[in-house]
């Protein structure tokens, strides 16, 4: 287990938890990415959110009616980009496909899972932790400028929810790749970063159950 990745994962530990493994990963290529009508709005970079604050109360207000008239128009796509841009790295139309990367409905465990990945806004890659008494995952917030990562936690389930996670399960190519199983009978697809990690992930998680 990389001692950065330990460390990371080990930040958001609870009162009496054991952190059981932890791997740097990244979503296969072959995962789709959630409906908008799914996601919550981005929040506002910092320096937006301190300029906001400067602005008379009456006309802060104003901004916000306009924001929320629905026959306003939406923010372009380049402009939401500008905060994170490896966001725009998960649209559908910039993956090479490479077959399925997700199994179940976006209701499903799989699919919460990715939901709230998206929510969270943060960059193309992420930690995937499991402890003695669940799984959870994290990503870098950081804006673009600032070389030190900012992790926030987007996601965690039971440990008992995650029935397997497989690691270079038959059938695919792509080095690395972990299937995380759910006991809904869903899955999704990550790549272990780097990609040697996956067995020993797999390996260490599987002594859990």
């Amino acid at each position: 287990m990389n001692q950065a990745t330990r460390e990371q994962a080990q930040h958001f530990l609870r009162q009496d938890e054991r952190l059981v493994a932890a791997c740097a990963f990244e979503l296969d290529p072959g995962v789709p990415y959630p409906p908008e009508s799914l996601l919550a709005p981005p929040e506002p970079p910092a320096l937006s959110r301190r300029i906001e604050a400067r602005i008379p109360r009456p006309l802060r207000q104003l901004v916000h009616a306009k924001a929320a008239d629905p026959h306003h128009l939406r923010p372009s796509a380049a402009a939401e980009t500008t905060h994170r841009l490896p966001d725009a790295l998960d649209a559908p139309g910039s993956r090479t496909p490479r077959g399925a990367g997700m199994e179940g409905g976006w209701e499903s465990a799989a699919g919460r899972f990715l939901v709230s990945r998206a929510n969270a806004h943060g960059s193309a890659g992420g930690v995937l932790a499991v402890t003695d008494r669940r799984w959870f995952a994290l990503t870098d917030v950081s804006p673009l400028w600032r070389s030190t990562p900012v992790m926030r936690q987007f996601w965690e389930v039971p440990r008992q929810a995650v029935s397997a996670l497989r690691a270079n399960p038959r059938g695919t190519a792509q080095k690395g790749r972990m299937d995380v199983e759910f006991t809904d009978g869903s899955w999704v697809a990550v790549l272990a970063v780097p990609a040697s990690a996956a067995r020993p992930f797999a390996e260490a998680s599987a002594h859990l159950r």
